[in-house]
């Protein structure tokens, strides 16, 4: 009977020791969740604050002033905008341009080159 007391003494030590120590590392991890929470808490306060940096850094009127004093830039004038015509019109003279034939000296030039044609020296 006495050796059954005694092992039923050193089961509830036992369960004590672990019940002490499985509450020491609960705290320990509560303790570290919280921190990290913070931690957290820390990171998305600054990621808000970056964001209203960088709204406040692309202001239109702000990157004006700075083109005009920095870079010297000044708004499009009416005078230099073309209308879309003029460019097609212009893109389309260039083409007929490249599909003449050569003519002239450039015929000439053309001749010398190609392999077996005639040299323009004699």
């Amino acid at each position: 009977m006495r050796t059954l007391c005694l092992l039923a003494f050193g089961c509830l030590a036992g369960l004590l020791l672990y019940t002490y120590d499985l509450k020491f590392k609960t705290r320990l991890l509560e303790a570290r969740a919280q921190a990290l929470m913070s931690e957290l808490q820390d990171e998305s306060d600054f990621l808000a604050l970056m964001r209203a940096e960088a709204g406040y850094l692309e202001r239109p009127e702000r990157i004006e002033d700075m083109a005009r004093s920095e870079l010297k830039l000044e708004p499009i004038a009416p005078a230099q905008l073309v209308p879309w015509k003029a460019v097609l019109a212009d893109s389309e003279s260039v083409r007929q341009a490249q599909s003449r034939p050569k003519d002239g000296i450039a015929a000439l030039i053309g001749k010398a080159a190609a392999p077996g044609g005639a040299t323009a020296s004699r």
